[in-house]
């Protein structure tokens, strides 16, 4: 039951060692749109340290909320605080030890059909579960502009990838490094 929650929190914290992938074309992001990415990050970071934890939602492109209230038969203005409710259920069992995203160590790339540029982040967070065993998951955090705004979505499992495919079906040929959850000794 633990292990489900943390997969749970893990996924909604949209949070890569070493993965052998390969961005499709590298592109220029501008310096402007770094300093957005950047801002976008540090603005997350804080509130994840904060353990303001159903913000995270506000730094999901609104497409993909759309989506996820769709899905759960919610509206938008619904699923916000649902997905706050479920994160501090999860969050009272589970410690954020560490969290962090490595924008030196990012990834720029462009889909397939040349549409979108996109950064691929690599994110760690380290949790600690109830009976003191920490867990540290390994990852990539996309960050995409939609409307003129960055946002960050974690990639680390099929699904996600899935859904993120059928929002933005741009991605569609795009491998994403797998992400990974391992015991810290």
């Amino acid at each position: 039951m633990v292990v489900m929650m943390l997969r749970f929190a893990a996924c909604l914290l949209l949070v890569a060692g070493p993965a052998a992938w390969t961005p499709v074309v590298a592109q220029e992001i501008s310096q402007a749109d770094r300093a957005m990415i950047e801002a976008r990050i540090a603005a997350f970071d804080a509130v994840i340290k904060a353990g303001r934890i159903g913000e995270v939602v506000d730094f999901l492109p609104p497409r993909l909320l759309h989506s996820m209230a769709g899905e759960a038969g919610l509206t938008e203005a619904e699923l916000r605080p649902h997905i706050a409710a479920q994160m501090a259920e999860v969050f009272k069992v589970v410690k954020i030890v560490s969290f962090a995203m490595d924008i030196a160590d990012a990834s720029v790339a462009t889909t397939p059909d040349g549409r979108r540029s996109y950064m691929l982040i690599p994110t760690e967070i380290v949790m600690e579960l109830p009976d003191a065993r920490r867990l540290r998951s390994r990852s990539s955090t996309i960050a995409l502009k939609d409307d003129g705004q960055w946002y960050i979505v974690r990639i680390d499992n099929a699904r996600q990838v899935i859904m993120l495919r059928d929002i933005y079906p741009e991605f569609a040929g795009v491998d994403f490094p797998a992400g990974s959850t391992a015991a810290v000794d």
